[in-house]
């Protein structure tokens, strides 16, 4: 494959809309949309839509900020009742149970009718701000883009972040983080900032890809701009719903609480270790930040200016992307979407054959998908840290060595536009 070669805009749009309609298939063909978590994002999203910020805080219980909800309420409030439904049914019931599956009783709403449709949307999120991200990093526009797309439908990790455990969200964070970074690269950081702010209002490990691009900021006033207007998008996110509902807001976001977990004993060595379910989380959720953190400052000492490089910025991304695997609980197929497109844009941006993050995304396909979406052997769990080390390792090890010592700016670093 030449990934330079160029494609008209007529032929890339006709082929994107193959590789959707390939997309829905595969959705449709491994049973529709899970109902495993469902309730954590579509009674949230009900009760927005239908104004209730009260209801919509209460309703939330995993653990994450409401950004989900409030970007997907207004298309279900313009679309109701095609997508107003909060339940549906999907193939994953066996036949002889759907009579005691609420979802599943007489008049069900099919998945295609429901509010797990979007989660087609969302995907669509994600293929949008990894296309923008390759485009800015000068190799789009060809068959290059034509290739991440298909694989984006194809690899088990987003089609499962909807048919094993419907997370839309994450889909729409990863898609977010993606654009973010494109606009680092285009040096646009107030923009930068709340595209960041907004995939951390979705999903906490937005921060992660965040520590990466402020690393590579030129100086205090670029990072300044990233990092306040990131806050700005949380708090305008968070705030009316803390005040509906104190409580309820500050449970859903912390991470780190364990009130209903009895045991996590499997997935990781973490998962598998003898702590105590509170301290596990708190590794998990904290080591993933202090590893990321470690990484960047040795980005930074080693490649320096050179970090805007858009080769460069991509592979600190996705190894400090790659750090929330080292430290996980749980190794599960959605967890490593946002590694394995980032690795996939990585390899096609620095003109290579991406046969490194195919590998990388074959093994841990086969991983998870031979446990059931989450290992839970010894032997599983070592193969899991293993794949998470080696992602960090391809991430860093495009980065440049900057030789010279000096802050001046070097015509390698030139950001197309």
């Amino acid at each position: 494959m030449t990934v330079d070669r160029a494609l008209s805009r007529g032929v890339r749009l006709a082929l994107g809309l193959a590789v959707v309609v390939v997309f829905v298939g595969i959705v449709a063909w491994r049973g529709g949309p899970a109902l495993d978590d469902a309730y954590g994002v579509v009674r949230p999203t009900t009760a927005l839509s239908h104004g209730d910020l009260v209801a919509t805080a209460r309703a939330e219980t995993l653990p994450q900020p409401p950004g989900y909800p409030l970007l997907a309420a207004p298309l279900v409030a313009a679309l109701r009742p095609v997508l107003g439904s909060p339940t549906w049914c999907d193939d994953q019931v066996p036949t002889a149970l759907r009579g005691f599956v609420p979802a599943c009783r007489s008049h069900a709403t099919p998945w295609y009718r429901s509010q797990a449709l979007l989660g087609i949307l969302a995907w669509i999120a994600l293929v949008a701000g990894c296309v923008r991200l390759l485009r800015v990093a000068g190799a789009g526009g060809g068959w290059a883009e034509v290739f991440l797309v298909a694989v984006l439908a194809v690899m088990p990790a987003a089609s499962d972040g909807i048919v094993e455990t419907f997370h839309p969200q994450d889909l729409v964070c990863v898609g977010l983080i993606a654009a973010a970074v494109a606009e680092a690269l285009r040096r646009r950081w107030v923009a930068t900032g709340v595209l960041f702010g907004a995939a951390f209002a979705c999903k906490q490990f937005a921060i992660l890809p965040l520590l990466a691009v402020v690393t590579a900021a030129p100086g205090w006033r670029e990072r300044g701009r990233v990092l306040a207007s990131a806050a700005a998008v949380v708090a305008c996110v968070v705030l009316p719903f803390y005040v509906a509902d104190p409580a309820a807001t500050i449970r859903t976001l912390d991470a780190v609480d364990a009130a209903g977990i009895t045991s996590l004993s499997g997935g990781t060595l973490l998962g598998k270790s003898a702590l105590s379910v509170s301290d596990k989380l708190l590794v998990a959720r904290d080591g993933p930040i202090l590893l990321a953190a470690a990484l960047c400052l040795w980005a930074r000492w080693r490649a320096r200016h050179l970090l805007l490089a858009p080769v460069a910025l991509i592979g600190l991304v996705a190894a400090c992307l790659a750090a929330r695997l080292v430290g996980e609980v749980w190794f599960a197929s959605y967890y490593l979407l946002a590694v394995s497109a980032m690795l996939v844009i990585l390899d096609l941006a620095a003109r290579r054959l991406p046969w490194r993050s195919l590998a990388w995304i074959a093994v841990t396909g086969v991983l998870v998908e031979s446990a059931g979406g989450n290992p839970t052997s010894d032997v599983g769990a070592v193969l899991s840290l293993m794949a998470a080390i080696v992602a960090v390792i391809f991430g860093l090890s495009v980065l440049p060595a900057d030789l010279s010592g000096q802050r001046r700016a070097s015509p390698a670093t030139s950001i197309p536009r």
